[in-house]
């Protein structure tokens, strides 16, 4: 699965990843910008999310929604997305439109105008967001555990922001913050799919004419996190949810640095990807104690977080809990087996395969990367490589430093009065 990939930058900072890739007939497109809701403060946030919206509601060029979806007439697929600390304008075209689809994304990323005609009817929009998301409380849960884990802090804010905010916010908040972080040293252009050596120049050259005249700035960085947890916590939302609960169950995890980060990639799935995940088997085929459950990461420049889901019955909550935690424990103490360590790697080496055959994922993939870690980009195969290198004794030392003593978070969202806090806490022991 070698993949030919070009990481450079302009002299202003941008930074460029091209990826050419065979068998293909279309190329995904993205400007990915560094920034999101862990930028913001408790006065703006949601801004980033809200900024994301706007911009497809007229730029400089296309000043008008229709305008700015105008790639589905060339057989495209357009999106946008935003995150705790990145914020991406994409399109997946045929292969021969790829200007087509760069002068678009670019447009939604450099020069939107923020039409204060469309603003109130969007301001609308996120606020149905805001409701939506009150119908999901699996994802309550998981804005639940970064409040509590990152208290007064970027990181313990939702992505779709505070209400007030988004009721308040007007066309010149949006030009200062975008003035302010769209910039050159704080942007990714990148481009994965049929993007052969005949038109890289030209693709190249595009670049350099549409993003090398942005001037020379980098923006505001984000608040890095210095917390020290010293002790177990506890965060609960009460809702009524029909005797049920969420549930998340969390440690301190990697940075998307860290040479760990690979061999805990192993112990997630393994402990929590799938039918045949330790805690699917222990905890819903064998105790029937929850419905859904299932383990995650997400990492940043400075921390991360390691987690498990859960859906149950809220009468089972305390059993759940334990039967998490011993799960947990037991990787710390008792070695993978054999056939444990190389069904895990193989849960991951798949998916990863099944991905790269994708160009939308490929640009995604090496975007991430120049972001996060451009010191460091790694091919698929490399990743791969890396995992396979993995022994039984390293994803146990790894355990063993992740999964330590007073440095789990609970968060629960449903029908929990705070009474059961004191007995929930008592079981946070690793």
């Amino acid at each position: 699965m070698t993949v030919a990939f070009d990481f450079y930058r302009l002299k202003n900072g941008v930074r460029v990843v091209l990826v050419s890739m065979a068998g293909v007939e279309s190329v995904a497109v993205g400007v990915y910008v560094e920034t999101g809701s862990r930028y913001e403060t408790e006065t703006n946030n949601g801004i980033s999310h809200f900024l994301e919206h706007m911009a497809f509601k007229g730029t400089k060029l296309l000043p008008t929604t229709r305008d700015t979806s105008k790639l589905e007439a060339l057989g495209a697929i357009q999106n946008a997305w935003t995150d705790v600390d990145g914020t991406a304008y994409w399109c997946k075209i045929p292969a021969d439109k790829w200007r087509e689809g760069l002068g678009v994304v670019k447009e939604l990323a450099l020069y939107p105008t923020i039409p204060v005609k469309d603003l109130e009817i969007e301001r609308g929009v996120i606020l149905e967001e805001f409701r939506r998301r009150e119908d999901r409380p699996d994802e309550l849960a998981g804005e639940k555990l970064m409040e509590t884990m990152f208290p007064n802090h970027g990181l313990g804010m939702a992505t779709l922001g505070r209400e007030a905010v988004i009721k308040s916010v007007g066309q010149k908040d949006f030009l200062e913050y975008h003035g302010r972080q769209y910039v050159a040293g704080r942007i990714v252009v990148a481009l994965a799919g049929k993007i052969g050596e005949r038109i890289k120049g030209k693709v190249q050259a595009q670049i350099e004419e549409w993003f090398g005249g942005l001037a020379k700035a980098r923006g505001e960085d984000f608040e890095r996190w210095g917390g020290r947890q010293k002790e177990p916590k506890i965060g609960i939302r009460h809702k009524e949810l029909a005797a049920q609960a969420h549930i998340e169950l969390a440690v301190p995890g990697v940075t998307v640095s860290d040479p760990r980060r690979h061999a805990l990639t192993l112990i997630t799935a393994h402990l929590g990807q799938g039918l045949s995940s330790r805690l699917f088997e222990e905890l819903r085929e064998k105790q029937g104690v929850c419905y859904a459950v299932h383990a995650g990461e997400a990492r940043w420049g400075d921390t991360g977080v390691w987690s498990v889901y859960a859906g149950l019955n809220i009468d089972k909550l305390e059993k759940a809990v334990a039967g998490i935690i011993t799960e947990v424990k037991k990787i710390k103490e008792i070695k993978l087996t054999n056939k444990e360590l190389a069904a895990a790697r193989e849960k991951v080496r798949g998916p990863l395969l099944f991905s790269a055959e994708n160009p939308v994922h490929q640009m995604d993939w090496y975007a991430k990367q120049v972001l996060d870690r451009p010191e460091e980009v790694l091919t698929y195969d490399q990743v791969i490589d890396r995992l396979m290198a993995i022994d039984i004794q390293e994803v146990q030392k790894v355990a063993q430093s992740i999964f330590v003593k007073d440095k789990l978070n609970l968060a629960i969202v449903g029908p929990v009065s705070s009474d059961r806090s004191e007995k929930l806490k008592s079981l946070l022991k690793l």
